[in-house]
């Protein structure tokens, strides 16, 4: 929260700042924070195993987490809108005992591409819909108890796509500076997860790879500044 707290206000201070009288350019800078959904069915059955073979519910399943990012754009005309864009998902479940730790860490990159769609208007307020593709990729750890003390630490990675459809509303507070508002749906599956190496197989089926889904739905925030 202090990371998107401390983006919205370097980028309003740009704006403050650098704000004239020339018309703002076709360039614009984004940053946002929000939350998204996830539908982790093969973590969250992890998740209950462990908490069978522990005799209690210390973890719980994580189903969403923060969505915070920045992206640069530049618009085509009035209407349409193109760029590219980074953003940083999180998911955590955890139980840290007096010798041990086990925790479930899956953060995700996006590496996207955006093309956006707001018919002008006279108003202050834009209404319009937008579509993102691009990469998300994971870099999890999973901890388990150690039997003989402390806790064993694995490295999770694998790569997936993403495309993603979602409306907008935008507000302009100034010729420079806009605050918007983002709802959508992304699909995003990183198919094959590998440790060391090796890929990782569903406990569940001898054939099925383990995999993150990362889909579902999303909610972003943010502000848009124009040099």
């Amino acid at each position: 929260m202090k990371l998107l707290t401390g983006m919205f206000v370097l980028t309003a201070a740009l704006a403050m700042c650098c704000a004239g009288p020339a018309l703002a350019g076709p360039f614009f800078l984004q940053a946002h924070g929000g939350w998204s959904f996830y539908n982790l069915d093969d973590v969250n059955d992890a998740i209950d195993r462990t908490n069978e073979e522990a005799g209690g519910s210390f973890l719980d399943h994580i189903s969403s987490g923060l969505d915070v990012g920045l992206h640069a754009g530049y618009s085509l005309n009035d209407e349409l809108n193109l760029g590219f864009g980074y953003a940083r998902l999180s998911g955590n479940s955890g139980y840290s005992g007096e010798r041990y730790l086990v925790e479930y860490d899956l953060p995700a990159d996006l590496f996207e591409m955006f093309f956006d769609y707001i018919p002008a208007s006279d108003k202050k307020v834009g209404v319009g819909a937008g579509t993102t593709m691009g990469v998300i990729s994971s870099d999890a750890t999973v901890s388990v108890p150690d039997p003989m003390g402390g806790s064993f630490h694995y490295k999770l990675d694998g790569v997936g796509f993403l495309f993603a459809g979602y409306a907008i509303i935008e507000a302009e507070a100034t010729s420079q500076l806009s605050f918007y508002g983002v709802a959508g749906f992304r699909h995003a599956i990183i198919n094959e997860l590998k440790v060391d190496g090796e890929t990782v197989l569903n406990p569940d089926s001898l054939d099925d790879k383990l995999r993150f889904n990362y889909s579902g739905l999303f909610l972003r925030i943010g502000v848009q500044f124009r040099p």
